[in-house]
């Protein structure tokens, strides 16, 4: 069972006025008194889901559709027994909290730390938590606790963290209308009748290759570890090249942990040394790598010839890491982020909250909450809304949903300078989205 937060002086962000043609997540700081810790319930639950409504069918009534929420034994909190059941706003958080990985277990208190700072700082005294262990790997264990869930009258699910999950609460939930929103970045989860509060590859791809083809450049060549991920990121950049006018001359991957994948990085240079002759500057390499390994990997590009100073070096999210902003080889080299102002007062007000670091997910779970929280609260937890092509600004940037539940994201770029200097964002994230593409 997750502790409550230790609430000391809250550094409150609160909720914008939420009204039926408008919805935003962020208001400026301000400081208050220490709040009590959000009530929650802890029984043996989980979560529930809405399915996106497709092309041309009626969207859902603005209601709540799950039926339990009305009823006299809905889960009502001791401190509020006095409150009548279909006035409180219920949201089941299905999390891993009793992992047997102590990682996952972090991420988890993390994410749900941030859940519970959210619903603090909306004000709103009618929301209750009901946080579910979603530690099992067995489905119907996952589907029993969601089943759970719904009886115990929630309106919305946060979660799960895990793609395999999601089916299992979908299926039981699918009839209430229930929305999910889920942490996978897992392309499986998609069309799985969940909103996923994550930043998926194509996400940051699309958006450093749109960045790239403003500044000249048509031909794209990358060069990653042969694993999953680098296959969906080689999908999303085939399609983002294509979309931006351009084309991917050369992908080369390489076995995962490789040290010194010389031979992968020569076979690349090979295709990119003469495109870039023929056409000097129009040339970037991707490279989706992280850490250790990516400071190993983009040396070999000059190493084997590669003109770093025309061919322009990119990364996906995982660039965002200060221990690989010293690699000489990475200067100038550009990646999508989050703004990092943004992100920055998220996390202060998260370790002045806890005491601590947000976890790496946390800043995801404190938007989840707030938009559950904030709809809920005006009664329009239904597909149409979530799916509102205006979007929602949270503490990670503008963000909206497809109809397969995706995140599109309002990414800056940003630059590696000298280690002295730190990156530098080089384009702002979109202030509005466009049409829903």
């Amino acid at each position: 069972m997750p502790s409550q937060p230790q609430a000391r002086r809250l550094g409150v962000k609160s909720l914008a006025a939420l009204g039926i043609a408008s919805f935003a997540l962020l208001a400026g700081c301000a400081d208050g008194p220490a709040r009590p810790t959000l009530p929650t319930y802890s029984g043996n639950m989980r979560p529930d889901p809405t399915r996106p409504a497709r092309p041309g069918e009626p969207s859902p009534p603005v209601t709540f559709a799950n039926p339990f929420s009305q009823r006299a034994n809905a889960y009502v909190p001791r401190h509020l027994a006095g409150t009548p059941a279909n006035e409180l706003k219920r949201i089941a958080v299905l999390l891993p909290f009793g992992s047997p990985d102590a990682g996952v277990r972090a991420e988890a208190k993390g994410l749900f730390n941030a859940i519970q700072l959210a619903v603090i700082d909306s004000k709103q005294t009618d929301v209750v938590l009901i946080p579910r262990d979603a530690s099992s790997s067995d489905a119907r264990a996952v589907e029993d606790a969601a089943n759970d869930s719904v009886r115990d009258g929630a309106v919305a699910v946060i979660g799960p963290l895990f793609a395999s999950q999601i089916a299992p609460v979908v299926a039981r939930t699918r009839d209430e209308k229930v929305p999910v929103l889920a942490f996978s970045t897992d392309a499986s989860a998609l069309n799985q009748g969940a909103y996923l509060f994550s930043t998926p590859p194509a996400a940051e791809v699309d958006r450093i290759v749109s960045w790239a083809a403003t500044q000249g450049v048509t031909r794209f060549a990358m060069l990653g570890p042969n694993n999953g991920t680098s296959k969906a990121v080689e999908t999303a950049l085939r399609a983002a090249a294509a979309k931006a006018g351009g084309i991917v001359i050369a992908v080369e991957y390489y076995n995962v942990g490789d040290t010194n994948p010389v031979a992968a990085a020569q076979r690349l240079a090979a295709v990119v040394k003469p495109e870039n002759k023929a056409s000097p500057g129009k040339v970037a390499v991707l490279i989706p790598e992280r850490g250790v390994q990516l400071r190993t990997v983009a040396p070999l590009l000059p190493y084997t010839g590669v003109d770093t100073r025309q061919v322009k070096l990119l990364g996906t999210g995982l660039w965002n890491d200060p221990e690989v902003w010293r690699e000489s080889a990475l200067y100038n080299g550009a990646f999508p982020a989050p703004d990092p102002k943004s992100v920055a007062d998220f996390d202060e007000r998260y370790r002045t909250a806890f005491g601590e670091a947000p976890s790496r997910l946390a800043i995801y779970g404190y938007d989840a909450g707030a938009l559950a929280a904030a709809l809920a609260q005006v009664g329009r937890l239904d597909a149409a809304t979530l799916q509102r092509t205006q979007g929602f600004m949270g503490s990670n940037g503008l963000f909206r949903f497809g109809p397969d539940g995706a995140p599109e994201r309002a990414l800056a770029v940003m630059t590696i300078q000298p280690q002295s200097q730190g990156p530098k964002v080089i384009a702002p994230p979109l202030a509005t989205f466009g049409p829903a593409s």
